[in-house]
């Protein structure tokens, strides 16, 4: 699979924007699906940061999230592992001006252990993962400049972005649930 992308637009600075996404246990609040996120590290956010997860989509999935990367007020990356498989999510946050940000978030499927999930990957990575990041931006965005979040389908997404579905498709996963992967 390969790695998907999205991205939006919002009104607020680059600094609240990364504080709030790079805030792995505020992550439920957006996620398209009951999410539990648990501090395993103390102190600020940083690489080697380590969280406990609990999805609540076709059962309870416990998972794992871990920092790899972190560039203040403008990227994080982290990488979740569960029973589905590991991934690598990232949040990327650039300047537009005005007071505007382009929030990034990307996924990449790095091992997949579910057979289900293997045997699905070409519509994971068409329809499905595309889907639950727009969703999970909307929620962000929504969350963040305090509007009601707009559809999935209306986030904006980049041009090589591929086509999005007529018929409703699930939402896709964060941090290890059991259901197709997006997203964090």
């Amino acid at each position: 699979m390969a790695i998907i992308e999205r991205s939006t637009t919002i009104r607020l600075p680059a600094a609240q924007v990364f504080s709030y996404v790079a805030d792995v246990t505020r992550h439920p609040e957006w996620a398209g699906h009951k999410l539990e996120v648990r501090s395993g590290s103390s102190g600020a956010v940083q690489v080697g940061s380590k969280f406990e997860t609990v999805g609540h989509q076709f059962g309870e999935q416990p998972g794992s999230v871990t920092v790899t990367e972190l560039v203040p007020d403008r990227k994080i990356v982290y990488e979740s592992d569960g029973p589905v498989g590991h991934f690598r999510h990232q949040f990327l946050v650039d300047d537009e001006g005005g007071g505007s940000v382009r929030l990034t978030k990307t996924m990449e499927p790095l091992k997949i252990s579910s057979l289900p999930l293997k045997l699905l990957s070409p519509l994971v990575t068409a329809f499905i993962a595309p889907r639950g990041l727009d969703g999970d931006l909307a929620r962000i965005k929504a969350k963040l400049e305090g509007g009601a979040p707009a559809p999935a389908m209306e986030a904006e997404t980049p041009a090589a972005a591929p086509p999005e579905p007529s018929a409703e498709a699930p939402a896709a996963a964060e941090e290890g649930e059991e259901r197709p992967p997006e997203g964090a």
